[in-house]
């Protein structure tokens, strides 16, 4: 009898990435994938703990999990699970939890759990959560790639983060920095193309701490980019200290590497990034920015913002602002700061009210929305090539959603479904207003 699997993703792209990895073990493996919350042999939630709302949402989706089909094994994985074992172990009906560093024994645990869950009662669950600081390699999850339906392929290529920022607890849940091995990487890379894939993103907790053997991020792009028939190579979130000026001007002259640079910022004043634990101050981001626009003048720019930091006077704010207005992001993510049990950060003095933080929160997304309506109206009466993804509809018509190589959302009317995942040239003619500023574009 076939056998059925059903799995649910919470947080980061990362986790994305690896959901859609520990899936593809299970097909390679004759299993067929149903949508979360149908009867499936197996249950799997992929936790999160990067906030208290997401470790909620967690506990949540096991308890569902369990409710949904009673007879299945549940296995929970991820940070929450690596964080707070016990918490979760103790949620009634869930039969197995992996930490960040067993997530490769996944398939091979829970088909065999499965097994012996319908020839027997299981009482409790099977925990294999090792300390995160003791992970020293990194794991493959067991298949070739992680294919998914996307036009737009996730290459992971390093996990763990060495940094401990005061505020963020992912170094605690994932561990020290693991990089991928380069070879392994090509190779995903080299079968992804030959797919059918336009682009490969690199992803990873801390991708630019990515080395092996006297390599460095830049060089692993840089082979990277040269893979036959590759037509994209995109960047994840890079640290301001690993973007160096080898990685920039490999940039300037591979128009293989998007013309797109996440660099969180994380915060716009000097005292608030030194109580973050941040490895630079606010001249140094804005010198980076000014190198990058200066190789790559049209190339965007695009950041993280944590707004009401413990600490963070009215005066660092307004600072912090007149700076991120100078800045002229092309976009950015912006989160009202968020405490954090069991980071430094959580136990700071000058706790701003969840008021205070989202007005600031508010402020700096005004501001940001400004800087990227001018950038994309800048590309307006342009011809641009557009890597169509999904079909949409926009004011009643029908048409494809893409991305610009500086990750610029397109719309295209009239474009057929069938053409996901192609190249295709439109004319940019005006900004959606009420799409967040999506240009329309039309075929040439």
């Amino acid at each position: 009898m076939e056998k059925t699997f059903a799995i649910y993703t919470l947080g980061c792209k990362v986790n994305q990435e690896e959901s859609a990895a520990l899936a593809n073990v299970f097909v390679e493996h004759g299993w067929r994938q149903l949508p979360f919350g149908e009867p499936a042999d197996v249950c799997i939630v992929n936790t999160c703990t990067v906030t208290q709302i997401a470790e909620k949402k967690s506990r949540n989706m096991l308890r569902r999990a369990v409710a949904a089909n009673p007879a299945a094994f549940v296995a929970a994985t991820g940070c929450y699970v690596q964080i707070k074992p016990e918490e979760a172990a103790a949620i009634c009906g869930v039969d197995l939890l992996l930490g960040a560093n067993e997530k490769h024994r996944l398939f091979a645990l829970a088909a065999a759990g499965a097994e012996r869950k319908a020839a027997e009662r299981v009482t409790s669950p099977l925990v294999q959560v090792s300390p995160a600081e003791a992970a020293c390699v990194y794991q493959e999850l067991g298949n070739n790639h992680s294919l998914t339906s996307r036009t737009r392929a996730f290459v992971k290529i390093e996990d763990g983060c060495n940094q401990f920022c005061s505020y963020c607890i992912v170094p605690y849940a994932r561990g020290p920095v693991r990089s991928r091995p380069l070879a392994a990487v090509l190779a995903e890379i080299a079968a992804l193309t030959a797919a059918g894939y336009q682009e490969v993103v690199l992803t990873g907790i801390h991708v630019g701490a990515w080395q092996e053997d006297g390599l460095d991020f830049a060089d692993l792009v840089a082979a990277a980019a040269g893979t036959p028939g590759l037509r994209r190579l995109r960047l994840g979130s890079v640290e301001p200290r690993e973007v160096s000026p080898r990685l920039l001007q490999l940039a300037a002259e591979n128009p293989v590497i998007c013309p797109h640079f996440h660099i969180p910022l994380q915060a716009a004043a000097d005292s608030v990034l030194t109580a973050m634990r941040r490895d630079y101050d606010t001249a140094y981001y804005y010198r980076l920015a000014e190198e990058l626009r200066r190789l790559l003048p049209e190339a965007a720019l695009t950041t993280d913002l944590i707004a009401g930091f413990p600490g963070e006077s009215e005066a660092d704010f307004a600072s912090g602002l007149a700076l991120v207005e100078r800045l002229a992001f092309a976009d950015a993510h912006i989160f009202p700061y968020s405490r954090r049990p069991g980071t430094p950060a959580a136990d700071f003095a000058g706790q701003l009210s969840n008021a205070e933080k989202n007005r600031r929160a508010a402020r700096l997304a005004a501001a940001v929305a400004e800087s990227r309506r001018r950038f994309r109206a800048a590309r307006l009466g342009r011809t641009l090539q557009i890597l169509l993804e999904q079909p949409a509809e926009r004011g009643g018509r029908l048409g494809m959603q893409g991305y610009t190589a500086d990750y610029l959302p397109v719309f295209v009317p009239g474009a057929a479904a069938e053409l996901a995942g192609r190249f295709m040239q439109a004319k940019a003619l005006r900004l959606l207003t009420g799409c967040n500023d999506e240009i329309y574009a039309e075929m040439e």
